[in-house]
């Protein structure tokens, strides 16, 4: 009988120094447009954006905008399984809106993130307190950004032109 009390404050102890309460660091991982079109998080994404046709007046100052300044790019910040309408409408109408005007992949930065508190390249410069996030990047300063909170369900194009052009 003695043994057995021993061996189970023994397993006691061990398996209480096993816990901790410390939350395991994740890190953004960059996706490109063609990773994210198969990664199993994003599968509604494509659909989301065919639906969209952006208005082509926003397209010419956007493209302008970008052929203007080498250094810009937009990045976005996106939880995959949020389900909101940042996420799930506002982040697809953008994506669509910046091809749509020429805008070179190279200059769409998409980073997953499973909360606003993940590792990310920019920390130095800005942290994230919502996602989805969206940023107008030039020469590594933000120069303006998207809120969802402006979003009406179709002005995706309005605000993104507005957000580049300043």
């Amino acid at each position: 009988m003695k043994h057995v009390i021993i061996l189970a404050i023994a397993c006691i102890v061990v398996a209480g120094g096993c816990t901790t309460t410390e939350t395991p660091e994740s890190t953004a991982q960059k996706l490109t447009l063609n990773e994210l079109t198969k990664a199993p998080g994003f599968t509604w994404f494509v659909a989301e954006m065919s639906r969209f046709t952006p208005n082509s007046q926003f397209l010419a100052p956007i493209e302008s905008a970008f052929a203007a300044a080498p250094g810009k790019k937009i990045c976005i910040f996106v939880k995959p399984t949020c389900s909101c309408r940042g996420t799930q409408r506002l982040f697809p109408q953008v994506v669509k809106t910046l091809l749509d005007a020429n805008v070179p992949e190279s200059r769409i930065e998409i980073w997953s993130m499973i909360t606003e508190n993940d590792r990310q390249p920019y920390e130095s410069s800005f942290s994230i307190s919502t996602l989805p996030a969206i940023y107008v990047m030039e020469n590594g300063v933000v120069r303006d950004s998207i809120s969802e909170a402006s979003f009406n369900e179709r002005n995706a194009d309005s605000l993104l032109a507005r957000a580049v052009t300043r």
